[in-house]
């Protein structure tokens, strides 16, 4: 059984859901249970949302896409158009594409903390 602030549901209700439902019920599970941290996963595919995407075969008609989301369950690098959590994240330093896994952590941390801005 899962609690959340609604009613308490079992597993196959709750991979029932629809995305958005999932998310905000996991949300407020986080939230009443875990002082609102995010959910700390050592591999990303245990994310919860990940495994909804797998159960719910949820399929991504993109190779790829500009941005890269964050996972509002566990933080970790996904797909904004399917919510799978295996993904590489490619950036450009001095005009070449690299995998962002290759780099060390100090240059991966200093990712994360670069700011976008929408013009």
């Amino acid at each position: 059984m899962i609690m959340t602030e609604y009613k308490p549901i079992d597993i196959k209700e709750m991979m029932a859901l629809p995305r958005k439902a999932f998310i905000d019920r996991n949300l407020a599970w986080i939230k009443k249970f875990n002082n609102g941290e995010l959910i700390t996963v050592d591999d990303p595919a245990d994310c919860p949302l990940n495994l909804w995407v797998w159960h719910n075969r949820a399929k991504c008609h993109k190779q790829y896409v500009a941005t890269i989301a964050v996972c509002p369950l566990c933080g970790n690098p996904m797909c904004p158009d399917c919510g799978n959590h295996c993904v590489e994240q490619l950036s450009r330093v001095t005009g070449y594409y690299q995998p962002v896994s290759g780099w060390n952590a100090a240059k991966q941390q200093e990712f994360k903390d670069r700011q976008r801005h929408q013009i």
